[in-house]
């Protein structure tokens, strides 16, 4: 049996119509002429770059290509191999484990760089190609070298270094946001200084504050990573981009407001590793639980979780579409925006410049023949309408709205235009929800709280009853707190509701209405977490102050 013999690099090259047969032997003959490697031939006659080449590199050798623009190095990872070694070599680490490190090269076949290298660290290397430009640009980077030395070997031109430190930063913040587990990143102008500020557990608490002058440079780094227009500086601007960092996959939105100091950035961080969303552990009581899944289960009504922004209510229904995902279902979402793809789900982001609004795309959806359909956000009544039909004619429906209770969703709705009569015959839950923080395990601290305390929260009194409080530690960068879970009030349509509804009764009819029929309030949700140790009271009390007494 013949053995399959390796295809060379300029034949990759010729299939994969990067360059044609006469370019190729052009190539090869100046390489000979000029002493030149075929890749390197190629690169100076213009016909190929040097992503082309690593990428054809790497699939000729079967070694995987990491494309580092779109990787934020851990300068501590990189700073593994030392400096010289990293420039005599052109290599890069850019992850690790407790005993291997991977490693970017520009060649790695050259077996006296893969030897050093594995002689300096220690460690089973894990190698991967990357171009040549952006691994010597990433050594710069890391080793804070950028201005002396620009990657061609020439003198560096004025403000170099500014752009370069701008880069620094910029992976410095995002790669403390993915260490902190940061939601969102606040970067602005003040009158002497940038302020960094990350959202972590839904809390804004400082990062850093860099030097005032490189606010244009950092700015301008964020706008070319989200493919925004650097030029524009008077009008705001909306993007996205993908990135790694610390080898966990983001989805980065981000938001570029002017402000009369300058442009403030706001960049939201979704993390593709917790794609995966199930209800168990969201903080559903038992008969929340329940009763929340029962209506999953209803072909034809529509369920409503409402709460204010950042609040889980998209984690809550990706949760509820895991729990009925299955071949026998046609699920189809409309979303602005799709914030994380679920397999087996049809996923449909709304575009407005090309018309595909939620009232659009919810007319072409029900064209589709769908069983289960999740509206992003109902946030005018001509969306709530084709949501109710399209419950009535035998499909569940999901949807958000922005209430702060459970029963001021009805009454939302009948503000919004919507005929009593047509929300009482369509909807058949809602869900309020809030995140709390949950309190860290290493540093948590007993205490029995005050009389009055107990029964401001609606508690008898009880000497010995006894609650956790935050303290910090360095566990939990000394907040107190590590994580959220939600609390939620569950609200079932029941025939006594539909009649209210049908009254146009208020909300607080409602409310007091539902808790005879055995509503818990997101207050008493919350204080069973309180007496179970999960948050503390000043927690509670600070995410739900807004909310009905």
């Amino acid at each position: 049996m013949a053995v399959p013999q390796k295809k060379r690099f300029g034949d990759i090259l010729v299939e994969g119509g990067l360059i044609n047969a006469t370019q190729l032997q052009q190539a090869l003959d100046y390489g000979r002429d000029q002493g030149l490697k075929l890749g390197n031939a190629l690169q100076r006659l213009g016909f190929v770059t040097e992503t082309d080449i690593a990428r054809t590199l790497s699939q000729q050798l079967r070694i995987p290509f990491v494309d580092l623009g779109k990787i934020v190095i851990d300068p501590d990872i990189a700073r593994t191999i030392p400096e010289m070694i990293a420039r005599k070599h052109k290599v890069i680490a850019i992850g690790k484990n407790e005993d291997q490190l991977l490693v970017a090269f520009v060649d790695p076949l050259n077996i006296f760089a893969t030897d050093e290298v594995d002689r300096q660290t220690k460690k089973r290397l894990v190698i991967c190609i990357a171009a040549e430009g952006l691994i010597l640009s990433a050594i710069d980077t890391i080793y804070h070298k950028a201005d002396k030395v620009d990657k061609r070997g020439g003198k560096a031109k004025e403000g170099d270094g500014d752009e370069s430190e701008a880069v620094v930063a910029v992976n410095e913040i995002m790669l403390q946001a993915v260490k902190d587990g940061a939601s969102d990143i606040h970067i602005e102008p003040d009158d002497e200084k940038i302020r960094v500020r990350l959202r972590v557990d839904g809390v804004l608490i400082p990062f850093k504050e860099y030097p005032l002058e490189l606010h244009p440079n950092i700015i301008s780094r964020v706008k070319i990573m989200a493919s925004l227009d650097i030029g524009e500086r008077r009008k705001p601007q909306d993007g996205r981009f993908e990135i790694t960092v610390a080898g966990r996959s983001l989805d980065v939105r981000t938001s570029i407001l002017p402000l009369n100091r300058g442009e403030k950035v706001v960049m939201r961080l979704l993390d593709k590793s917790k794609i995966k969303v199930t209800l168990h552990g969201l903080g559903f009581g038992q008969e929340q639980y329940q009763v929340f899944t029962e209506h999953l289960m209803h072909p034809h009504e529509i369920i409503l979780v409402t709460g204010p922004t950042g609040s889980g209510k998209t984690t809550t229904l990706y949760g509820a579409l895991n729990q009925i995902n299955d071949v026998g279902r046609n699920i189809v979402t409309v979303e602005d925006p799709v914030e994380y793809e679920l397999r087996g789900v049809n996923q449909v982001q709304v575009n407005p410049r090309a018309e595909l609004t939620f009232v659009s795309a919810m007319r072409s959806i029900l064209r589709q023949d769908p069983d289960v359909v999740m509206i992003g956000e109902i946030r005018d009544a001509e969306t709530a309408e084709i949501a109710m039909q399209a419950a009535l004619t035998g499909h569940l429906v999901l949807s958000t709205l922005h209430t702060n209770d459970a029963a001021g969703a009805i009454t939302r709705l009948v503000d919004m235009g919507i005929a009593p009569f047509l929300i009482a015959s369509s909807v058949g839950l809602v869900v309020a929800q809030r995140l709390v923080r949950i309190l860290c395990p290493h540093c948590k601290q007993r205490f029995i709280p005050p009389e009055e305390v107990q029964r401001d929260m609606g508690l008898d009194y009880d000497a010995d009853r006894y609650f956790f409080r935050a303290v910090g530690c360095p566990q939990c960068e000394d907040s107190g707190y590590r994580g959220r879970v939600a609390i939620y009030e569950i609200l079932p349509v029941s025939s006594a509701i539909e009649a209210m509804i049908m009254e146009r009764a208020s909300s607080k009819t409602l409310f007091r209405q539902a808790q005879k029929e055995g509503l818990v309030s997101l207050r008493e949700a919350g204080l069973s977490k309180v007496q179970a140790g999960v948050t503390s009271l000043e927690e509670l009390m600070r995410v739900t102050m807004a909310d009905r007494e």
